[in-house]
């Protein structure tokens, strides 16, 4: 249930995203960018996440204050530690994902402080924001 929920959320941003870049208004761009850039981070995230026995387990302590081991099993697919001590259905997520989509949420916000500065040069400049408008002053 709880996929369902992610995915609706993810398409639900993303499709939001995609209405405000179709607008007319500059500004209204930059937040349909943002809004698809985020989803695409949340869709990379949940990708990250897993559940089950194809996932990292811990088989065995190595003592009492380390509760992992490196066991690979490349025949069956696990490629990562394993941890014991676990629920029947334990949880884990990939930390890979999660440094990319940190990487991709600063360049995001740099990439959108950007875009947001030049849509305000555009309005001192040219007195709008609105798209068609630019192009009819541009001649």
């Amino acid at each position: 249930m709880t996929e369902v929920f992610t995915a609706l959320t993810i398409s639900l941003v993303f499709g939001i995203g995609v209405y405000m870049l179709l607008r007319r208004d500059i500004f209204k761009i930059v937040i349909g960018f943002n809004l698809i850039s985020q989803s695409i981070n949340m869709a990379i995230v949940t990708s990250g996440i897993f559940t089950g026995v194809r996932v990292p387990i811990l088989e065995e302590a190595i003592n009492e204050h380390a509760a992992f081991i490196f066991a690979d099993d490349f025949a069956n697919g696990i490629f990562a530690p394993i941890v014991t001590g676990m629920a029947d259905n334990p949880l884990f997520v990939d930390p890979l994902t999660r440094a990319l989509v940190l990487t991709a949420i600063v360049i995001s916000f740099a990439t959108t402080a950007i875009l947001l500065t030049l849509a305000y040069c555009i309005n001192e400049e040219f007195g709008t924001t609105d798209v068609d408008e630019l192009r009819r002053l541009r001649g």
